[in-house]
Parts: C-alpha cells; structure tokens; sequence
C-alpha cells in the first residue's frame, strides 16, 4: 500500500505540473481510457444492466476506447477535442448523479450529451482546448495526491479505489471537510498557475531565439 501511495502522489504530482505538455504524448491512453468510461457508461444508460446490458456495454466500451485510442494517435488535434468532450461528457454525467438522478438512466446519457456537446464547442469556437486541457491536468493530478496521501494515513481504502476510482474516493473524504475542498482547489490553481508559467517561458524562449 506505501508503495502504491507513492506512485500515486508521483503520478499526481507529474500530471498536475507538466501535464500540458504530456497530454499529448498520453492521448492514446487517456482515448482509450474515456472512450471505455463513455461507451460502458451510454449503453447501460440507455439499455440497463441486465446480463445482456452489461455484455453489450463491455463490447461497445472496447470498440468506442480502441477506436478513440487510434484516432488520438492519428489525429491529435481532433483527439484533443474528442478528449474535451468525453471529459465534459464524464463531469455532466457525475454531476447528474451527484444531485441523485442515478435512478433515470437515460435523464443521466443526456445530461452527457450535453455536456459533450458544450466542451466540445467550446474548445473549437471559444480556442479554449488549452486552457481546458491545464484545467483538467491540474485538477486530476492534484486528486491523484490526495488519493495517496489518503490512502497513506488511512482516509481511504484499496477498495475503495476498486470501487469509486480515484475521483470518486477523493470526493467522498472532500465531502466530509471543507478543509480538504480548499487544499484541492488551491494546489489546483497553483499547479494551473505553475503550467501558465512554464508554457509562457517556453514562448518567450522560442519567440527570440
């Protein structure tokens, strides 16, 4: 368990500083990985978890992840818009569930849509796929520190790993203090600040060479 704490807080720690400039280099596994969630998550929305439900939404969660895992290696501009909007998809979808819409399936797969649909046109006619892109690296790297460090000193479990995932262990410690929702959004917005920076530097650096 140390040992996992640890590559845990490392990994956070990676995402949350550099995770602008690794995001490239990590969009095939982040496709494979959202296209999974998103396709697993749709088809049981719309068609239940039944046996058959599931068995469906296990096959339809390969295809859609390896097919956006080829595309984010093909295309990489594209797949940072299809990335953006897996991730708005991922986050209306939570939200629905967070204010206890869980029960309705299929209210859930259009919150999703929506949000699909709202990250994605914002990250071609607002140009904001960078500034989405550092939000996101920022928030999640941060969450995978606190994953660690909970699971170091005991706040949460493997199984809830298992269970929950990393977001969702996180937000169940966070709901209990209100200390721990400011230690994240601050680490978050420093790590967002530290990105800025670095990617600032790298202009300035390119631009009077």
């Amino acid at each position: 368990m140390f040992i996992l704490s640890i590559l845990l807080i490392a990994f956070g720690l990676l995402v949350a500083f550099m995770g602008v400039k690794l995001f490239r280099l990590l969009l095939p596994i982040i496709g494979l990985v959202t296209g999974a969630m998103a396709g697993f998550i749709g088809t049981q929305a719309v068609f239940g978890t039944g046996v058959v439900a599931t068995s469906i939404a296990v096959l339809v969660a390969i295809l859609l992840g390896l097919l956006l895992a080829i595309l984010s290696y093909a295309f990489s501009e594209v797949a940072v818009i299809v990335c953006i909007a897996m991730l708005g998809a991922a986050a209306f979808a939570f939200m629905g569930e967070a204010v206890g819409l869980n029960q309705d399936g299929f209210l859930v797969f259009l919150l999703a849509l929506a949000g699909a649909i709202l990250a994605g046109a914002a990250a071609v006619y607002g140009r904001l796929s960078l500034a989405i892109v550092m939000a996101f690296t920022s928030f999640s790297g941060i969450a995978y520190v606190l994953a660690g460090t909970f699971l170091l000193v005991g706040g949460i479990t493997l199984d809830d790993l298992n269970q929950n995932g990393v977001g969702g262990s996180v937000v169940s410690v966070v709901h209990q203090s209100f200390l721990w929702l400011l230690v994240w959004v601050g680490a978050s917005l420093l790590a967002l600040q530290v990105q800025a920076r670095s990617l600032f530097d790298q202009y300035v650096s390119s631009t009077f060479e």
